[in-house]
């Protein structure tokens, strides 16, 4: 049986707050992986077996991993998504816009009992789905033809904030599982192929989960999206002796990490009053509470930080002024996002962790005064100016507020009133 659902969706976007896109979630750990080459058409095949428990998505898909910050014009996915509350299959294909359409399969077995085998053809206006060989599903509307991005192959296993569609997520049904038997990638070769329909594809490589191939593979570190009760850790992807698991567990503690920071002020014009603090994600832009230490104008400090993903700016007199990461550059960690933060990742296990200095508001480490060159720093202009709410105020307001400059860059000071 065949349910068409087609949805359309808006996703709105307001500035409140300085904030970090990577946010450690409490409620559990899940898996994904994905493969390190993308695919323009092809047929794509798993064996595999879901997780049957509420508020839990299985999945095996084709993702636009490579779209940068060009979401959601180049938005394309392809979907098997099985959701524990239920034993029906989902077969979706994503659009810019963003909007989807879902067709809903119900097979004559529990997807979530035992391995069985699913396929996905590719070509050019055409999208077909098997399932244990048999062809069950068909999308051929006119808007196949916005699948036009080469995809990653991506599987993944999470707790989703969706009552509506999965059920409650209960975090007592942990620790759970989710098991991979084999990847088979055929590549679209319409005229040279002998394998899948009109024999249009021939095999380019299968996966047998003996051990992890690290040329063909990541595994996800600390990675997430909104809607996710789940981070994404890899010690949640286990590949050993023909199979792939994917879990879902409670947060592990893990032994901190010392990392320090460091900033070069050196061509500022500082007073002696004047103090660099860090701020970040891990404190939670505080402003005040991480004070940096300094020394022939050279300005540190160490943080012990659990394993994780984090964004950072150094700012002068709490939030007077920032020293972030220049605009478009590449240590803009986010660069889809308003904020201009550095970033670091830290492993779990790693050694301590030194990061480079960098001059105030550059990429790069200082060179030395006498032969560095400075550019002359164009003054920004403010183009709009927010509270925390995301309220327009004015420029007499007080208070901690958001300036929004014309070079696309925003930035948090608080603001104290002149008598």
């Amino acid at each position: 049986m065949l349910d068409r659902v087609l949805h359309l969706r808006f996703t709105l976007f307001f500035l409140c707050a300085l904030a970090a896109p990577f946010v450690r979630a409490q409620d559990c750990v899940g898996g994904q992986i994905y493969s390190q080459e993308a695919y323009l058409y092809g047929r794509f095949e798993v064996a595999m077996r879901s997780a049957g428990v509420s508020g839990v998505i299985s999945s095996f898909f084709l993702y636009n991993l490579d779209l940068g910050c060009n979401w959601p014009a180049e938005n394309n996915e392809i979907d098997i998504e099985m959701t524990g509350n239920s034993e029906d299959v989902l077969f979706t294909t994503h659009y810019p816009g963003p909007w989807y359409i879902t067709d809903t399969y119900s097979p004559p077995f529990n997807p979530h009992d035992s391995l069985h085998h699913y396929a996905i053809e590719w070509e050019p206006g055409i999208v077909r789905w098997f399932v244990d060989g048999a062809l069950v599903n068909t999308q051929d509307h006119s808007t196949i033809d916005e699948l036009i991005y080469p995809m990653r192959i991506m599987m993944n296993l999470w707790a989703v904030d969706n009552e509506a569609w999965a059920g409650p997520w209960d975090t007592a049904s942990m620790p759970l599982t989710s098991l991979y038997d084999y990847v088979k990638c055929y590549t679209y070769a319409p005229g040279t192929g002998d394998y899948g329909t009109n024999d249009n594809f021939k095999l380019d490589w299968e996966e047998s989960f003996d051990a992890l191939n690290e040329q063909r593979w990541t595994v996800e570190q600390f990675g997430g999206f909104g809607g996710n009760f789940c981070s994404f850790e890899s010690t949640s992807v286990v590949i050993d002796s023909g199979m792939m698991t994917l879990r879902i567990e409670a947060p592990q503690a893990h032994a901190q990490v010392q990392t320090s920071f460091s900033v070069d002020t050196r061509a500022e014009s500082l007073g002696a009053s004047d103090v660099i603090f860090l701020n970040g994600s891990f404190n939670d832009w505080c402003g005040s509470c991480q004070p940096m230490q300094e020394q022939d104008g050279i300005w540190t400090t160490s943080v012990d930080l659990d394993p994780g993903k984090y964004e950072y700016l150094f700012t002068k007199n709490i939030w007077e002024e920032n020293g972030s990461a220049p605009y478009q550059s590449e240590c803009d960690y986010n660069p889809c996002d308003e904020w201009l933060n550095y970033g670091v990742l830290v492993p779990v296990g790693a050694a301590p962790i030194d990061l480079e200095t960098v001059c105030w508001r550059e990429c790069f480490a200082c060179a030395p005064l006498s032969t560095r060159f400075l550019p002359i720093q164009n003054k920004k202009e403010i183009l709009a100016i927010y509270d925390l709410m995301g309220r327009s105020v004015g420029p007499t307001s007080s208070g901690m507020l958001i300036y929004r400059y014309d070079d696309g860059s925003f930035e948090k000071k608080l603001a104290i009133p002149i008598d």
